[in-house]
Parts: C-alpha cells; sequence; structure tokens
C-alpha cells in the first residue's frame, strides 16, 4: 500500500510540491520569522528575572505527562521543542496570507478565484489562532492554556467540514445570486463559530480528546464523499494529500502518548511531528481551495 502512495506521489510531483510561486522575498521572511522565533525561545529561557514565570498559575500534572519531552517547569517557556514545531501553523498562515494578496492584486484572477477568497483569508486567521494556542499551551502548560489550545484543534479540524458543507450548498442552490450567496457564508460561519466556541467551554475535562477525534473522522467523512464523487478531478489529490498528512500526524500523537522513540532531552520529539503534519495537512487543504475551479462540479 505505501509503495503505492509513494509511486503515485512520484509520478504526480507536482501534488508534492503543488504551483505557488513563494518569491524570495516571502522566503526570507519566513526564514527571518522563525529564527526569530527560536532565538525568542533561548533568550527567555535564559532570561533569571522570569525564572517561574507560570508558577502562579495552576497546573494539571497529567498534562506533563502527556509529552515526552523534557518539561522544565522553572523556565518560561517549559516544553522549548514542541513550542518550536508550532511555527508551522503561521509559516502556512503567511503563505495563505500573501497568496491571497497577490490573488487581490492580480486583476486577470479567475473570478471564482476571487470569490473564494473570504475562506482563504479566513482560514489563515484560524492558523494564526491555532500558532497562538500552541505557542501558549506548550510554554505553560497550564490548565487554561490546556482548554485554549483544543479551543484551536475544534476551530481547526472543523473548518474544512464547514467549507465542503458550502461546497454542498452551493451544489444544491445553483442559482444562488451574489447576495444570497454571501448571506449562506454568513449563516455557514456563523454555525462554525458557536459550535466551536461551545466546543471550547463547555467539552467536559476528560473528554477533549475523544471531542477532537470524532471532529477529525467528520473531516475524514466529508472529504471521503468529495473523493468518491470526483475520483479523476485532479484538484482532489490535494484532498488525499491533507487527509494523508492528518493520519500520519495522529500516528505521531499516538506514539508520544506510549513513549515510542521517546528521548526527553532530544530536538526530535514525536509531538513535533504532530504538529508538522498538522500544518502540512492544513497547507494541502489550502492548496485544494486556491485551486478549485467551479464548486458547482462537486458532489454532483
Amino acid at each position: 500500500m505505501i509503495k503505492k502512495i509513494i509511486k503515485y506521489y512520484s509520478k504526480k510531483k507536482h501534488i508534492i510540491c503543488p504551483d505557488i510561486y513563494i518569491g524570495k522575498g516571502t522566503v526570507a521572511l519566513l526564514f527571518f520569522i522563525t529564527l526569530l522565533f527560536a532565538l525568542a525561545i533561548w533568550w527567555l529561557n535564559h532570561d533569571l528575572s522570569l525564572v517561574d514565570f507560570w508558577k502562579d498559575l495552576p497546573v494539571d500534572h497529567k498534562i506533563i505527562e502527556l509529552f515526552c519531552e523534557k518539561t522544565e517547569m522553572k523556565k518560561v517557556v517549559r516544553q522549548p521543542v514542541n513550542t518550536f514545531s508550532g511555527i508551522i501553523y503561521l509559516i502556512v498562515a503567511i503563505i495563505i496570507l500573501k497568496e491571497s494578496q497577490k490573488e487581490l492584486k492580480n486583476s486577470s484572477a479567475e473570478k471564482q478565484n476571487k470569490e473564494n477568497l473570504i475562506h482563504k483569508i479566513f482560514f489563515a486567521f484560524i492558523l494564526l489562532y491555532v500558532f497562538l494556542a500552541c505557542t501558549f499551551y506548550h510554554s505553560s502548560l497550564t490548565n487554561f492554556a490546556f482548554k485554549i489550545d483544543f479551543s484551536a484543534v475544534y476551530f481547526f479540524s472543523l473548518f474544512p467540514i464547514t467549507y465542503l458543507s458550502y461546497l454542498w450548498l452551493l451544489t444544491n442552490n445553483p442559482k444562488l445570486s451574489d447576495i444570497s450567496k454571501k448571506s449562506v457564508i454568513i449563516a455557514i460561519y456563523s454555525v462554525y463559530l458557536i459550535v466551536c466556541l461551545l466546543l471550547s467551554f463547555f467539552v467536559p475535562k476528560g473528554k477533549e480528546h475523544i471531542v477532537s477525534f470524532v471532529c477529525i473522522l467528520m473531516f475524514f467523512a466529508f472529504a471521503i464523499t468529495i473523493l468518491l464523487k470526483n475520483p479523476k478531478k485532479e484538484n482532489v489529490n490535494y484532498l488525499v494529500s491533507s487527509i494523508i498528512c492528518t493520519i500520519v500526524a495522529l500516528v505521531w500523537l499516538k506514539l508520544d502518548k506510549h513513549t515510542f522513540m521517546c528521548n526527553p532531552k532530544s530536538y526530535f520529539q514525536p509531538h513535533s511531528l504532530w504538529n508538522l503534519f498538522i500544518g502540512l495537512s492544513g497547507f494541502y487543504f489550502y492548496v485544494f481551495m486556491r485551486n478549485e475551479d467551479n464548486p458547482k462540479k462537486y458532489l454532483t
């Protein structure tokens, strides 16, 4: 099975490296931000005036035991490797915003791409929220940060469901006017925000992982529906990539919980690979949205 996947992707290299031109300026910006983030973590953890920065905030020690990485409770960034790995969400968000900016300026861009901008920009801000939540959580490991981190998981995992639901609504209402489309967008994102906020604040403690897993399974269900309806449409290859990255991320998350390949002092941490592959999943879902030529072709 794995050999077949590798053979398939080797024939279609553009799926792994989509046709997105990231200019030298953007590459330099991303490198600078990544370096600055790493230096900030190092500096914060070596500033003696910040020792025991989080001491007054309650910590559930079960949270600490979830991860392989050695936790240094007196430092500002208690899990530096896991914290740093969250930079992937910021990188993807910046790429989306930069590409969206180019689409806005490009008058020759297809109308559908411009209509789709609201979804892509909204997704970029969700990724920014995920980055901030991830940084806060792995830095502090506090109970409040734990809730915020899972809130970000709900926002991230439910967005593809929301977007695919939007495609389904357009398919079943092909004669919608521009005003009606805006109303659909407002309605569907209102529901999305309400559901995410309810989950963020009212999921019982200890049930967060189960709810998150259910949200991911729902994404798989919606995505597989798209794949079955449009198996030959090249655009869905990016959706396949998003699904594969999510599955790989879940594997690394499980391995981290079972201390597989665990070295608490290593710069290699399984949970970091969870962040990496979830970030890549988000990137491929963005490319799926970006290359969508006509939503009416879906689910028909």
